[in-house]
């Protein structure tokens, strides 16, 4: 089901997101956030971007391979010193792009739709779509990282 994106200012994308027990449907969730991620021609989508109060997001983790992964409950356990400023943009701001500094290499952990926990480190663009979506899930937007 296609959702639309809601406005920038919408206070869903302004607080933080509760963590999600296993009574949500997540395979419904993790199949309408890729649905929709591809359908705005995203690289990653949090729930909150199209409405929905659950702490999730999905990402392509390798482009080349159209690798994508859904993140329930996302936790960033470690970032490591090295900082990478790239540009970026959002679906919530369209037509915005503005450079931001994150840690190039981060080692996470997060629910698949299963409930099944993975720790992984992403590094590089893996590294900064997870950091982008993992800010939307705090209610921290783009434009507070300049």
């Amino acid at each position: 089901m296609i959702r639309d994106l809601v406005k920038s200012d919408d206070s869903i994308l302004h607080h933080k997101i509760k963590t999600c027990g296993v009574n949500v449907d997540r395979h419904f969730i993790a199949k309408t956030l890729i649905e929709n991620m591809i359908h705005h021609e995203g690289v990653g989508l949090s729930a909150n971007q199209i409405g929905m109060d659950v702490r999730v997001f999905a990402m392509i983790r390798d482009i080349e391979y159209n690798d994508i992964i859904v993140c329930f409950n996302p936790r960033i356990i470690k970032s490591y010193a090295e900082e990478v400023e790239m540009e970026e943009g959002c679906l919530s701001f369209p037509d915005t792009f503005i450079n931001v500094h994150r840690p190039n290499k981060i080692t996470v952990k997060y629910e698949d739709e299963e409930g099944k926990e993975h720790k992984v480190t992403l590094q590089g663009l893996p590294s900064r779509i997870f950091q982008h979506e993992f800010d939307h899930l705090e209610g921290i937007d783009f434009t507070q990282r300049q």
